[in-house]
């Protein structure tokens, strides 16, 4: 299924929805029935919160999947910043509801006091983002997919630089022709011939040259021609 890919190729995103899930189901089943019941009536108090804070953390997770994969528009920014703005006010529900009155420790300083006092009020607004912000910094960190813009221009340049060619005639052809192993080969080629030539041309000559001369008279003398005479 196209749920379990998105999952299984963004495990941090996976992560962080299923840390907020428990958060998210509490303050979902608060707002929806009231405080948490015991007993069997759990069930009924749990299952719907469950199903609604599941559904939003899927649907965070595919959205987050599909701006990777396929780019960011205007549909998928709008879905995914509702996803994270659901989950921030989820969890800051949660924190609202369950942080402690912490006391700042005697060992801070009178002047530094103030300052951790603004630090841990500020803590009810800064924890409940840690996570929708994470992903959001998470989606938005990878490769930018290419746009539908850039697509059509490279499509466009190449239907013009196809239109602008020109078929050759034959005497082009024939001419632009390579010869099958690049243009040093027939200059090799030829200057091989004309070694050989010269080599065999040396070679006749000396053999001519140590074979000895016929004669008519055997003693290795050359044959005089006899001219004959007409009567």
């Amino acid at each position: 299924m196209k749920v379990f890919s998105h999952i299984f190729r963004q495990p941090f995103v996976v992560a962080t929805g299923f840390a907020a899930l428990v958060h998210s189901t509490w303050a979902l089943g608060t707002l929806f029935a009231g405080q948490q019941p015991e007993g069997w009536h759990l069930v009924g108090w749990l299952a719907p919160a469950l199903l609604i804070a599941f559904a939003l953390d899927v649907g965070q997770i595919a959205t987050s999947s599909e701006i990777r994969e396929h780019g960011l528009t205007l549909g998928r920014g709008v879905t995914f910043f509702v996803f994270a703005l659901a989950t921030y006010y989820l969890q800051w529900l949660y924190i609202a509801h369950h942080m402690p009155a912490l006391e700042i420790a005697a060992g801070v300083s009178d002047t530094a006091r103030a300052t951790a006092i603004y630090m841990r009020d500020a803590a009810i607004w800064i924890i409940p983002a840690f996570l929708p912000l994470s992903t959001v910094l998470y989606t938005f960190s990878g490769n930018t997919a290419p746009t539908a813009s850039s697509v059509v221009t490279v499509e466009k340049v190449e239907v013009e630089s196809k239109a602008d060619d020109k078929p050759m005639l034959p005497t082009e052809v024939e001419e632009n022709k390579e010869a099958p192993f690049g243009n040093e080969v027939p200059e090799l080629v030829e200057s091989q011939l004309t070694e050989n030539r010269g080599e065999s041309e040396s070679i006749g000559m000396t053999v001519s040259a140590g074979l000895p001369t016929t004669t008519a008279n055997g003693h290795g003398k050359p044959k005089t021609p006899r001219n004959r005479v007409k009567k």
